[in-house]
């Protein structure tokens, strides 16, 4: 079975199970549930977003504009020649 079925029907038998049977499924799955990591508590990855912030600041760091990439994209997709079925 998919990811996706598993996930639509655990979504439905959630939606209309009975109390107890939810505070089951919890208990479970807490740890899991509040051990979510969340980047902005890590010091050492807001440490290296500030230095890579600063990189592009001071401009010691190329960086491109979104019209720039998608350009570039589009002149790389653009001269792909297309697959010939056989």
């Amino acid at each position: 079975m998919e990811t996706s079925e598993i996930r639509k029907k655990l979504q439905d038998y959630i939606a209309s199970a009975e109390e107890e049977k939810i505070k089951a499924i919890y208990t479970v799955l807490e740890s899991d549930i509040e051990s979510v990591y969340d980047h902005w508590d890590d010091p050492e990855f807001v440490a290296e977003m500030d230095s890579r912030m600063k990189e592009i600041e001071d401009g010691t760091v190329k960086t491109v504009s979104m019209e720039e990439m998608f350009l570039h994209l589009d002149n790389r997709i653009s001269g792909l020649k297309p697959k010939h079925v056989v």
